[in-house]
């Protein structure tokens, strides 16, 4: 059949969307992808055509012979999410390309219902699609890559540049939340010819697989854009890109056209799975095929097979080196993977005394041996043991595992953070002064990359010292995470957090993320109660690394507590989510009762000094204005002496006090201010 030749037949894309009421639908005029290529670059439109006609010579052309071994792809799925429904499972990637390879090698178990006139041409594709478990360096890899960016919500050719392995090696997959307003996309090859970085298939999470977040009906996107990716044009020919020869779906005109494959019969394609309908003079339609827009997709066509063959033979965008015995060997999808990487996860990384902690195999490739060592003299031997601790403190964890030939390990420094069941009384202060290390704080420190917080000796909102996380190097999106110690709210009437902080973005696209959360279950579940991105910032851009000076520091308050965290053991969180911007600094960690303190304010910590400090015998205080009062705390919050004054400055005797960590509240007309002092 004749495939119309016009210029702006080359301009392709895919476009499956669904709408709000979740019903199944096309959305034809919202697909642009190529259209916005061709508006970026003009100069690609000669190369397309040339790439198109050479594509087109080798589908007419060439024949399709029997083959004793399906072609081999391997594939590489990249999860570009931002802790969103997404971050789909394992489980249903693997299931996504299960699905994939059944729909390409009619093995789905729906063929027996497709339509009598289609059934002698359904065809198998003889393709197969493997996840790779080699990586473009050698290294082991199961072929799944996650990506933190905001990026997953606009889903169109950038989230390509954040991770793309050889397109000549890989098919690249891109799990997102959202793909650009549709299901899926992806570039056709005399498109993708002259641009390898954008080559690959842009799928949204509910799309993949028929598990999960996904179902069926959805799972045949897949197979659709893979469709496209090899060749294959809309059932009823041309593209859906307004103003670049665009065919909308189901239109009486398109009976004019074709899509270039002699055994699918004309059509005005179909937006419903309307088995008896015809158009264009047929009997009936195709309208199971995987390239119409029915979703009730049960076949390919033994010309679709052809032109899809076809295209794995040609050298436009490199689709014939994919399935070289060399490249499955090169990407490990030759032979069934063997083991050669331990890893595992941990369902959470702070719990209290005597909790059940699920910890989980995660190792490359099937492992048959397991050897876990917890920290704290206990270990296990399955898979995914549940452990509780029965002592606080911080635990290293690892696990050894084996196939009855070699063996691989993996150690985690400091994996698990344990706590009493009852937290300590407030308040809570830290203000890293005095400390040689982060471990000497009460805090728990989490972070998902090598780079870590740290103690950071030169800036402090109040002193010289803060905890840091150097950011400016990151090119992807990690979190970071503090937590308070266990704190007993039960005989407090307004409980107050509050810390301050110092961030700079390096360019406005940054989308770093601050968050302040709450758990009243031992870090199990946990509840937001601020939220920082776009007001994140308290400096300018900074392209070099980030140093605040004294009036670039924000104070942060938490007021907004439930009653029902009034309990004996709640947790604060600050959760830090990198995303291409700089240093993040916190500094003045507060925790305290606003009623029992009787003030609403918090006073600028630089109007009052303590001094000497670390000190004995007689502490100083001098303020800006006349303090109100003042006390004195022990570190477990106990008051141990207090006094009220009505002058700017006053003396302590401190001299029966034991050596150890203390805490002046002192008030002022102003507000209120806490200082940490040391008893030597």
């Amino acid at each position: 059949m004749k495939l119309f030749l016009g210029l702006m037949i080359l301009i392709i894309s895919s476009s499956f969307v669904s709408n709000a009421q979740s019903n199944l639908q096309y959305g034809c005029q919202s697909d642009s992808m190529s259209q916005v290529l061709l508006q970026s670059d003009p100069n690609l439109l000669t190369h397309w055509i040339q790439s198109y006609h050479l594509s087109e010579t080798n589908a007419f052309t060439y024949q399709s012979v029997s083959r004793s071994t399906p072609y081999t792809i391997p594939v590489v799925v990249h999860v570009v999410h931002f802790d969103g429904s997404e971050n789909i499972s394992d489980e249903q990637i693997r299931n996504g390309i299960d699905v994939l390879t059944r729909n390409f090698r009619k093995q789905n178990p729906d063929t027996n219902e497709i339509v009598a006139d289609f059934k002698p041409i359904a065809a198998d594709m003889e393709i197969e699609f493997r996840l790779a478990t080699i990586d473009p360096n050698g290294n082991c890899t199961n072929g799944i890559n996650r990506i933190r960016s905001p990026l997953t919500t606009v889903g169109d050719h950038t989230v390509k540049e954040l991770i793309h392995w050889p397109r000549n090696k890989y098919v690249n997959f891109y799990i997102v939340r959202n793909a650009a307003g549709l299901a899926g996309h992806a570039l056709m090859p005399f498109q993708a010819d002259s641009i390898p970085h954008l080559d690959g298939i842009v799928i949204s999470g509910d799309y993949m697989g028929n598990i999960g977040t996904s179902n069926q009906v959805r799972s045949v996107v897949l197979s659709h854009e893979m469709g496209h990716f090899l060749n294959l044009y809309h059932i009823w020919g041309g593209n859906n890109v307004p103003g670049f020869y665009y065919l909308p779906c189901a239109l009486p005109t398109n009976c004019a056209e074709d899509d270039g494959v002699f055994d699918t019969p004309n059509t005005i394609g179909w937006q419903s799975c309307n088995l008896s309908g015809a158009s264009c003079g047929n009997i009936v339609d195709n309208v199971q095929n995987f390239m119409d827009y029915a979703y009730c997709a049960r076949m390919f066509t033994e010309g679709q097979k052809q032109r899809v063959h076809a295209a794995l033979n040609s050298s436009v965008a490199q689709r014939n080196e994919l399935w070289t015995l060399t490249n499955i060997a090169a990407t490990g999808v030759d032979v069934p993977a063997g083991l050669c990487k331990a890893d595992f996860k941990i369902n959470r990384h702070l719990a209290c005394v005597g909790d059940s902690v699920q910890f989980s195999d995660a190792s490359y490739h099937q492992p048959s041996e397991w050897s876990w060592h917890f920290g704290d003299m206990q270990t296990s031997l399955i898979p995914n043991p549940k452990h509780a601790y029965t002592t606080p403190g911080r635990y290293d964890v690892s696990l050894t595992v084996g196939d009855g030939v070699q063996s691989v390990s993996k150690s985690m420094h400091r994996a698990i953070s344990i706590i009493p069941s009852i937290g300590q009384s407030l308040p809570f202060q830290e203000d890293f002064e005095y400390r040689d290390s982060l471990p000497q704080t009460g805090l728990h420190l989490f972070s998902e990359h090598q780079t870590t917080w740290q103690l950071n000796t030169l800036y402090g909102s109040n002193g010289h010292q803060s905890a840091y996380i150097a950011c400016n190097a990151d090119t992807q999106s990690y979190q970071y995470a503090m937590y308070t110690p266990g704190l007993d709210l039960t005989e407090v009437q307004q409980p107050v957090f509050s810390f301050t902080y110092a961030f700079a973005k390096n360019q406005d696209a940054d989308k770093d993320m601050l968050k302040v959360k709450l758990s009243k279950d031992c870090g199990q579940y946990w509840i937001t109660r601020l939220s920082l991105s776009d007001t994140l910032p308290t400096a300018p851009h900074q392209a070099n690394d980030f140093t605040p000076n004294t009036t670039q520091w924000k104070r942060v308050t938490i007021t907004n507590i439930p009653s029902s965290y009034f309990t004996s053991n709640v947790i604060f969180k600050i959760e830090f989510t990198s995303s291409g911007g700089n240093h993040l600094y916190i500094d003045e960690i507060n925790v305290y009762d606003h009623v029992s303190i009787g003030t609403t304010n918090f006073s600028d910590e630089k109007s009052v000094m303590i001094f000497p400090n670390p000190g004995s015998d007689f502490v100083h205080i001098n303020a800006t204005e006349p303090i109100r009062q003042w006390q004195l705390l022990g570190a477990d919050g106990k008051m141990l002496m207090q006094s009220k004054c009505n002058d700017s400055q006053t003396i302590v005797n401190v001299n029966n006090l034991s050596k150890g960590i203390y805490f002046f509240s002192i008030q002022t007309d102003s507000g209120l201010v806490w200082k940490k002092w040391m008893c030597r």
